[in-house]
């Protein structure tokens, strides 16, 4: 039951994507970005699932699982992120981005250069976007493979392969109209799965009430709002994620939803939807996180993500069980399509723009991004947690800032521009690898620091030189 109602899945996200090539348009801007048409609806449920996807149903339960309640603060502060992002960033996205007819990150922050400076902006930024978001796709299909694993005894590779087949296919077909449509989809597979089981395992714990008494039996710190062993204190490390949460800006194959909108007057009834899933989605992922550390104690020594798809078999039966394979995998895909359209975009548009008008060269771009991914998945990091957390906080620093200045209108000089690209890139990558330093504080907090150091000092007033007059 549970491998003939995945099955069942699988043949309907493939059946949609593939349908949804029926109403594109043979243009590459309708394979970039459906032609500017997509509702508020759809672009709600499509920016939640794919903002919040594996990363939740893996990573977020498998860390709620290892420090308890006080996961809720990362909740919390991509609430707040999100919120300034549809408050004050998107509609403004979306009406320069039409008016100046551009449909990628890096033609938007490079439009105002010439011909010269703004090719090498477009390389760079270009190369960073390929770079994390293939590393964050590769997290997105390892993600599903541990749920495959986990509840069918399937080989990872096997899982990993099955995504990029299936995201392959509609991608290719449909371009960002089939993530889309498909997105609608697996939104609703995903909150419905994730409301069940979260309900099934407080009933089966006694309630509330149980569940807490529980975790304070284990360990008193995980019913503990307030992290410990912080080195720089509670309000920096909170600092840090709220600025982790606004990296939503910087993160290419989200904000293309909103560039996507039928209208700039639609991002404000988007927003409350999105807020509504993403605030009932969020409180079920920690309910099932706390509920798993009760009631699967071994995984605390063996491998804390794999939580949910465990849980899951534990509790639920069969036919349940594939609902929430379906549920889960949902999620992965659902990231992982926007994530290689995105690449794909980038290639055909920034980086060799000779087949910018091309619908051809845009699938194959898809097609190898999606190889790439593949590849990436099947020789890297099996940790979702840390696959993900690395490419957002590297597009969060990179690009979140040249966009918000962007939408308000501040123009860089061509070297600030640079800078304000590498030096918080270089920032992150000591701040987490060298000094190791992101368990205290997000390494997103420091990059935007040095972003605003450097937008301080390069648009700072320069003082007139001192004309001192000559004699005759």
């Amino acid at each position: 039951m549970i491998i003939l109602s995945f099955i069942l899945f699988l043949v309907a996200m493939t059946g949609i994507g593939i349908l949804s090539a029926r109403k594109s348009k043979s243009t590459t801007t309708d394979y970039i970005l459906a032609s500017r048409d997509v509702g508020p609806v759809a672009t709600s449920l499509s920016a939640v699932s794919t903002c919040h996807s594996g990363f939740m149903f893996i990573g977020m339960i498998g860390f709620t699982y290892t420090i308890g309640i006080s996961a809720i603060w990362l909740i919390i502060s991509w609430m707040i992120g999100d919120y300034v992002a549809w408050k004050m960033v998107y509609k403004r996205l979306r009406k320069q981005t039409e008016a100046s007819n551009i449909s990628t990150v890096s033609g938007f922050i490079s439009h105002h250069f010439n011909h010269k400076k703004q090719r090498i902006i477009q390389w760079v930024s270009g190369s960073f976007i390929l770079v994390f978001l293939a590393v964050y796709a590769a997290a997105q299909l390892t993600a599903g493979s541990k749920a495959l694993n986990a509840m069918l005894g399937w080989p990872v590779n096997t899982g990993i392969v099955l995504g990029a087949v299936i995201v392959g296919i509609y991608s290719v077909a449909g371009g960002i109209r089939a993530s889309i449509w498909t997105d609608v989809a697996q939104s609703i597979i995903m909150l419905c799965s994730m409301i069940g089981l979260v309900t099934v395992a407080i009933v089966h714990l006694g309630g509330l009430g149980q569940l807490f008494d529980s975790l304070s039996a284990i360990n008193p710190s995980l019913v503990s709002l307030i992290p410990t062993n912080l080195q720089f204190g509670f309000p920096l490390y909170i600092l840090g994620w709220v600025a982790f949460g606004l990296g939503v800006i910087g993160q290419p194959h989200i904000i293309v939803r909103p560039m996507a909108i039928s209208s700039p007057n639609h991002i404000q009834p988007a927003m409350r939807l999105y807020l509504l899933w993403y605030l009932i989605f969020s409180i079920c992922a920690i309910g099932v996180g706390l509920a798993a550390r009760v009631i699967l104690p071994e995984l605390s020594a063996v491998d804390q993500e794999l939580a949910l798809p465990k849980m899951a078999i534990s509790l639920l039966p069969s036919i349940f069980v594939g609902g929430i394979l379906a549920g889960l995998f949902s999620a992965t895909i659902s990231t992982a399509d926007s994530q290689v359209l995105t690449c794909s975009a980038t290639i055909t548009q920034d980086l060799f723009p000779k087949g910018k008008q091309r619908m051809m060269a845009s699938k194959l771009a898809t097609l190898a991004m999606m190889l790439v991914a593949m590849g990436i998945a099947l020789a890297g990091s099996k940790n979702v947690y840390l696959l993900v957390v690395l490419g957002w906080s590297g597009l969060s620093v990179i690009l979140g800032p040249l966009i918000v200045l962007q939408c308000f209108n501040i123009r860089l000089a061509f070297t600030s521009t640079l800078l304000m690209m590498l030096a918080p890139f270089a920032t992150i990558m000591v701040w987490r690898q060298w000094l190791q330093l992101s368990g205290d504080i997000n390494e997103v907090l420091p990059g935007i620091a040095v972003a605003l150091m450097v937008l301080l000092v390069t648009k700072a007033p320069k003082k007139k030189p001192v004309i001192t007059p000559t004699r005759k």
